[in-house]
């Protein structure tokens, strides 16, 4: 972002930007920051976009090759057309020989890097790599920090960090739950505790985690809440249960990757979770033992299955699994008493 603000600064654009990466927040913002430089509000004369995969590069072409019309830019935008992977020569060809004021915006959330299409971007234009890991704990609060800071808004840290917690890391959502907090606030300057608690809704993950929370604590009243809460949140049960067991999955990993003494980051990226939610997830680890976990898996697997084969409904199954699980932490009786009442 620094990069591109620098080039916008000093009006000195790249015939191609290639946006790429799997944080679409910041590629969007990207896009809308180099669009808004090159480009007047509703000028269609001078500007195309393109998100159809079947893009027909002669249309292209000719777009590409023409003037612009009272502006120093022409700008052709391609979001999510695969170009990378079907233009291939031919569009190689229409970036290399269209003239400098055109410009060419191509956003796409994976790309080959051993591709002759963007070897030439990376040679011959600007290559944006935008990238979750990237957004560390430290950076999303100095983020969280400056949003806040537009508003005459401050956060104490530990209350940043609580937020953070209720959101996960997806940008997204924390500028919604950041602008709710500011219209909730008002006239007051710092967001508490209790404003977060108020306003930020926080994610269906964050719900599952409490509901296995409340499993390990064997709080089956608490447990049934969270999963009453997530019924009203319209979420199906079995993806209730997918959810389930992926949280189980994430602390079997923890507690593994832990014992092996492996880094914080290789354990984010096997968990697929932010480095900062390790903390939070290695608290939940206290409830439960390493085998207690494989356990977990493979009985909410085998309910799973019973649940696909017609041998149990999908909401009284996990409902009883819940129950049943917070009651004893161990699941093979739910199963058992289920199959039974089927025969």
């Amino acid at each position: 972002m620094k990069e591109l603000t620098k080039q916008i600064k000093e009006k000195s654009f790249h015939k191609v930007y290639l946006l790429t990466g799997d944080e679409p927040y910041l590629v969007l913002q990207a896009k809308h920051m180099l669009k808004n430089a090159m480009i007047k509000e509703g000028d269609t004369m001078n500007y195309a976009a393109f998100t159809d995969g079947k893009i027909d590069l002669n249309t292209l072409q000719e777009l590409a090759f023409t003037y612009p019309f009272f502006s120093e830019k022409r700008l052709l935008l391609l979001d999510g057309t695969g170009i990378l992977k079907t233009g291939k020569d031919e569009f190689v060809s229409i970036m290399e020989n269209m003239p400098e004021t055109t410009c060419i915006i191509i956003c796409e959330p994976e790309v080959d890097k051993r591709s002759k299409v963007y070897k030439w971007i990376k040679k011959n234009g600007y290559v944006g790599e935008f990238l979750k890991k990237n957004q560390t704990e430290k950076v999303l609060l100095r983020w969280i920090a400056a949003l806040l800071g537009k508003e005459k808004k401050q956060i104490r840290e530990n209350n940043a960090r609580y937020f953070l917690q209720k959101t996960g890391d997806d940008m997204f959502q924390i500028k919604n739950e950041i602008d709710k907090l500011i219209a909730y606030a008002g006239d007051r300057e710092e967001i508490t505790q209790a404003d977060i608690d108020a306003v930020a809704s926080g994610e269906v993950q964050d719900k599952i985690f409490d509901l296995v929370d409340a499993i390990a604590r064997k709080n089956k009243a608490a447990a049934l809440s969270y999963y009453n809460d997530l019924i009203l949140l319209k979420e199906p049960p079995m993806h209730i249960l997918f959810l389930i067991v992926r949280q189980y999955r994430i602390l079997h990993i923890i507690a593994n990757m832990r014992g092996l003494r492996k880094p914080d980051d290789a354990i984010a990226k096997t968990a697929g979770i932010p480095r900062f939610a390790i903390r939070k997830n290695e608290q939940q680890l206290r409830g439960y033992g390493e085998k207690m976990l494989e356990k977990c898996i493979e009985e909410c697997i085998q309910i799973e299955e019973e649940i696909k084969t017609g041998r149990i409904n999908d909401q009284i199954g996990v409902e009883s699994l819940t129950l049943a699980a917070a009651a004893t932490q161990n699941l093979g009786i739910v199963i058992l008493a289920k199959l039974l009442s089927t025969l």
